[in-house]
């Protein structure tokens, strides 16, 4: 009878040596490419929440906007300016002091070193002097306001957008926000609770 040698081959052991470093390799790359859409999804996700919050102020500054005479100005002309790229008004809402007195507010879009735009808004409490500055968004590739004007609540009174706010006799009814990023636009109407129309 002829006994067999026990153990393995050299071709078996340099076999499965193999098929076990392929399979770790393997492993290793899925594990990696994992770990990077995990942190791609957590960098979105924060990105994502961070629209969602900077929307959220901008709506409740812009509803909070009061129609606010100018200083000595007797021909009652408001205090509000719109363009397209900066929008200046006056709200009882104050990002950085909550709702503490009136704060004159300038949204603006401001082109950034490296070809994008970032929205700013500039706080200054009225009355005194202590401007402060917020960075809300980066990244973007345009920022535009636009402001529905309506001159009296009548039904057969058309109302429209424009580009440019010139009547300082009148408050839009809604302020249109249109941010374009490389993947996607977003358009945000926001109203204005504090109208003032023709008399």
């Amino acid at each position: 009878m002829i006994r067999r040698p026990q153990g393995f081959t050299l071709l078996e052991v340099m076999i499965s040596v193999t098929l076990i470093s392929l399979i770790l390799v393997i492993m290793a790359g899925a594990m990696r490419v994992s770990y990077r859409s995990i942190d791609k999804g957590e960098v979105r996700s924060a990105y994502l929440e961070r629209l969602k919050v900077t929307f959220s102020l901008i709506d409740d500054q812009i509803q909070s906007a009061i129609p606010l005479g100018r200083r000595d100005d007797e021909a009652g002309r408001l205090f509000f300016e719109g363009s397209t790229d900066t929008v200046k008004f006056a709200s009882n809402y104050s990002l950085t002091e909550g709702r503490r007195g009136n704060v004159a507010v300038t949204y603006s879009a401001r082109s950034g070193d490296d070809g994008t735009m970032a929205l700013y808004v500039e706080e200054n409490t009225l009355g005194v002097e202590n401007t402060r500055e917020i960075k809300l968004l980066e990244g973007i590739g345009g920022v535009r306001f636009e402001y529905f004007r309506k001159e009296s609540d009548a039904e057969e009174v058309q109302g429209e957008w424009v580009g440019t706010w010139t009547d300082e006799l009148l408050f839009p009814r809604k302020i249109r926000i249109t941010l374009t990023f490389p993947e996607r636009k977003i358009v945000f109407v926001v109203p204005v609770r504090a109208n003032k129309v023709k008399t």
